[in-house]
């Protein structure tokens, strides 16, 4: 197999990097084009094999549409199996439906039955009569509450679950830096009105290399300028100044692309709302860095506030060339 565009150079810097490879390991997404962290923030990992049943958690993490299509679909399969049920025992063993109905006509009322009993409504149209069909009922009864106590606990376990509050920039940046130098910036905001408090952020660089004829996945960290804010209100634009001590030090834009380079970025905060910690992830591809350019503000002063337009997070201004 072969991988283009790799270099067997390694900077000058490299013996000093200290090992952090996140747990990655070094033979981890090296074929050219695979990243290691996706645009939602979740692993770039596909797990075969062995498959774990675990229903409650797919539940719990599966889209909010299919969430609720599942419910209702099972809501009405179920009291549709306990409808034939009653049909089956024999529609007489209900009072209020007319034994001479049609059969469609009779289903219809076991079914409606069903899910009076199902949900404890009972209007007393309908009521069972007979040794079964209460049997029956009594089970329909408590799968009914059960089933209740379930549903219950997954929407709530749904609004409680920790949601991704922090908005990432589209792009990231290589940018002016002091009088005469360079940086690596994103920026970040948080998308509500929740209080964040002691935010911080780490950035970790990735690249692969050829070493000894075999092509392996490189990792190191990245010194920001300030890697912490205890209040969180605004927009945080993180910076890696590009000294002679960064690892990319002299890198350029091709050099980025030749080491099909990603930034892998962890946010960490507290939310007071909810008053729970917060895990958020990230990462830009060597094509999703701009360079020369620099990001536009997104918060302004108003008479009485300071307004934050969270649809400039990633507005940018390219720069000429010098």
């Amino acid at each position: 197999m072969k991988f283009p565009k790799l270099t067997r150079r390694t900077s000058p810097q490299n013996s000093s990097i200290p090992v952090d490879d996140l747990g990655f390991g070094d033979k981890v997404a090296r074929i050219p084009g695979t990243r290691l962290v996706n645009d939602d923030g979740s692993f770039n990992v596909v797990r075969r094999g062995r498959s774990v049943f675990a229903p409650y958690q797919e539940l719990v993490e599966m889209s909010w549409p299919r969430f609720l299509m599942l419910t209702v679909m099972v809501y009405a399969i179920l009291n549709l199996v306990f409808a034939l049920g009653f049909v089956l025992i024999g529609t007489d063993s209900l009072t209020g439906i007319d034994s001479e109905a049609s059969f469609g006509s009779r289903f219809l009322s076991a079914f409606f039955f069903s899910v009076q009993t199902f949900t404890t409504v009972g209007y007393g149209t309908m009521a069972p009569d007979g040794v079964a069909a209460n049997v029956l009922a009594s089970f329909l009864a408590l799968f009914g509450w059960v089933a209740l106590a379930v549903v219950t606990g997954l929407f709530y376990a749904r609004f409680a679950r920790p949601t991704r509050l922090i908005l990432f920039s589209d792009h990231a940046l290589i940018a002016p830096y002091a009088p005469t130098g360079k940086s690596l910036q994103f920026r970040i905001a948080n998308k509500r009105d929740t209080k964040l408090i002691n935010v911080n952020a780490r950035i970790v660089l990735t690249w692969l290399e050829i070493t000894g004829g075999e092509v392996k996945r490189r990792f190191a960290p990245l010194q920001l300028e300030r890697d912490k804010v205890p209040l969180f209100p605004l927009n945080w634009t993180v910076v890696h100044p590009i000294s002679e001590e960064s690892p990319i030090y002299n890198w350029t834009k091709e050099d980025f692309n030749h080491r099909h380079s990603e930034l892998l970025i962890m946010i960490e905060g507290y939310d007071e709302s909810f008053a729970q910690q917060i895990h958020v992830n990230n990462s830009y591809t060597h094509d999703e860095i701009i360079w020369n350019a620099r990001f536009e503000p997104m918060y302004f002063e108003a008479p009485a506030s300071t307004e934050l337009h969270l649809d400039r997070i990633g507005r940018h201004q390219v720069l000429e060339e010098e």
